[in-house]
């Protein structure tokens, strides 16, 4: 069955997601940012080595630095007797003084090695007798030893560009010595609510006015999925004021994204306006919900209107902007692991339409896994108008186009909401 906005046809969903990818670049900018914001952030140039990671030979255990080869014939019935001449303890400077045959130096873990040492024998393979130690094991060359460079060699290349930094490599760069790196910049999306109904929270409603919600959902997951929103003022339901809206979020912003305005009705200016500026990619898609979607590039950059039903909105910005984002930020393709349920309850989807189904899960442990017993899933959508259509959600199904029917007991994948 074929759907129709407008007197147009639907646009199948995966189509209108790989043109707006197709559509989408990359951002270009970098900035220098301190290793404690780097986190989730996108190398914009390799990190080389400036110096051998450990830039010595040092201990790996509390014990003794002492020569192999005097140690070679030692036992716990023929212990080898040392002499012990220093101590050195992390920190310590590499000592200018060397092992030579028959002595020894107390070292503790992570200190440097002497000159004339080449292993180091634990505590508990010795017996001290104040400036004499019984060794009682033999050990060979380089036991107990980190050597230098084994970590890292200087002038590798230790992290390469468009490496996401996790926790871990923001260590890499803090044990070379980085105090900052360079990064690929946060991409700028505006994000703009329309409507003479639509009031910012914080204001007084006066009769016939709702909330904003879209602005700050949209903006919340914008800056999840690493980008940087830009919140801008309501826009009244003029062609004057909106022209002026979208000239101006062009002007700071990589992408822009407007909420309600894309219906069909004699007030619904946005559509004219971004046919007149740009090229439209599509307007509606054969979804549910989310079916008043519309996409243009303007100026060489993508602006997108969202529906202005709260659960709409989201739930477009979720699948389709969301992958869009994330390519403009260089991160990885999102790929939640989704959650294996059985419905609880028949759902009807219509024919032609890809259904985008808010569930709520029971029997499930935070993400883990029922406590041995079976998840289920029963439907959390109330309609598009309802924000606690996703608020009160676990997650999400597909129902493809082509099903129009899943019976009580049908398996189903859980997408979590993120």
């Amino acid at each position: 069955m074929r759907h129709y906005h407008g007197g147009k046809p639907l646009m199948a969903f995966d189509e209108a997601l790989q043109r707006l990818l197709d559509a989408t670049q990359p951002i270009d900018r970098t900035e220098c940012v301190p290793l404690t914001g780097c986190v989730d952030r996108v190398l914009a140039k390799p990190v080389v080595a400036p110096f051998d990671v450990p830039p010595f030979d040092r201990a790996t255990m509390d014990g003794y630095a002492v020569r192999a080869s005097d140690i070679a014939k030692a036992s716990a019935e023929n212990p080898t007797t040392l002499k012990v001449v220093g101590a050195i303890y992390a920190g310590d400077a590499p000592p200018s003084w060397a092992i030579e045959a028959g002595t020894c130096a107390q070292i503790a873990t992570g200190a440097p090695l002497p000159l004339g040492a080449d292993c180091v024998v634990p505590f508990e393979d010795t017996q001290r007798d104040g400036e004499l130690v019984r060794v009682l094991k033999a050990h060979p060359v380089g036991a107990n030893i980190t050597p230098r460079g084994l970590d890292v060699r200087s002038g590798t290349v230790v992290l390469n560009e468009g490496t996401l930094l996790t926790p871990a490599k923001v260590g890499v760069l803090a044990a070379l010595g980085f105090d900052h790196a360079c990064v690929y910049a946060k991409p700028r999306i505006a994000i703009l609510p329309t409507g003479n109904e639509v009031a910012r929270p914080g204001t007084p409603l006066r009769n016939g006015q709702i909330y904003d919600t879209n602005t700050y959902t949209v903006a919340a997951l914008a800056q999840r999925h690493g980008c940087e929103p830009l919140t801008m003022e309501i826009v009244p339901d003029e062609e004057e004021a909106l022209r002026r809206a979208l000239r101006e979020a062009l002007e700071g912003a990589d992408c822009v994204v407007f909420s309600a305005g894309s219906a069909v009705g004699e007030r619904d200016l946005l559509p004219k306006l971004l046919g007149e500026r740009g090229k439209v990619l599509f307007h509606g898609l054969a979804v549910r919900p989310g079916r008043p979607t519309l996409a243009a590039v303007v100026d060489g950059k993508l602006v997108v209107n969202l529906p202005g039903f709260p659960t709409s909105c989201l739930m477009m910005a979720l699948v389709l902007l969301v992958p869009v984002w994330r390519k403009m930020a260089r991160l990885p393709r999102w790929q939640p692991p989704t959650i294996q349920a059985t419905l609880t309850h028949e759902v009807r989807s219509p024919e032609g339409l890809r259904q985008f189904l808010t569930v709520r899960l029971k029997n499930w442990d935070e993400g883990r896994g029922a406590r041995g017993e079976e998840i289920i899933a029963e439907s959390a959508y109330k309609e598009s108008g309802t924000i606690t259509s996703l608020s009160d959600a676990d997650g999400f199904i597909v129902i493809p186009e082509e099903v129009t029917h899943l019976p009580a007991g049908t398996p189903v994948a859980v997408t979590p909401l993120d």
